[in-house]
């Protein structure tokens, strides 16, 4: 199936949650937010969210500097 994240997409196994989903992109958990339907998914339910075909994500990445 095919999950979106930032409009790229990800070919992923059928019942792949949210956190395998950000571990297999290599991609780091600090100051990072993720969000369905412009709704942030607090990182405590990441293991719970199962990903679904054509599922639409936004990744956002805090930084630091001026």
């Amino acid at each position: 199936m095919v999950v979106f994240l930032n409009d790229k997409p990800y070919e992923v196994a059928e019942g792949t949650t949210l956190a395998a989903f950000i571990e297999s992109l290599g991609l780091k958990h600090e100051g990072m937010a993720v969000a369905f339907d412009y709704e942030a998914i607090p990182k405590s339910m990441w293991s719970e969210v199962v990903l679904f075909d054509r599922m639409e994500l936004l990744f956002v990445q805090a930084m630091s500097g001026g």
